[in-house]
């Protein structure tokens, strides 16, 4: 005999290995203007902004740098819109879902 709690037990386990068996997407960076994600100056050796805080680094590698993982910049003060950053070239970069849509788009959710 199996009692209720033994049961859902069970079923949450049953849950997460559906999960866990799961594969991410494969997502496409593409390569964005960094006027259009953070406020700041463009000069003649590039662009100039304040920094920006980091959320963590992401399994997603820059394309432009050997092995290096991209940062996770989320929308804060002077930061425009969520984005993908290589701390090494210093380029910013959005993650595209297989049919087009932004993986980094969450409607009108801002930090501010």
């Amino acid at each position: 005999m199996i009692s209720a709690t033994s049961s859902s037990h069970y079923e949450n386990d049953l849950a997460y290995s559906e999960r866990r068996g799961t594969r991410a997407p494969q997502f496409t960076l593409i390569e964005l203007d960094p006027r259009d994600v953070i406020d700041g100056v463009m000069l003649e050796r590039g662009y100039l902004s304040e920094d920006a805080q980091s959320s963590g680094k992401m399994r997603e590698i820059c394309p432009h740098c050997s092995g290096v993982p991209l940062q996770l910049i989320l929308r804060f003060r002077h930061v425009k819109r969520a984005h993908l950053f290589c701390d090494c070239c210093t380029r910013c970069y959005d993650a595209l879902y297989p049919d087009g849509s932004s993986a980094l788009a969450l409607g009108a959710v801002s930090l501010v």
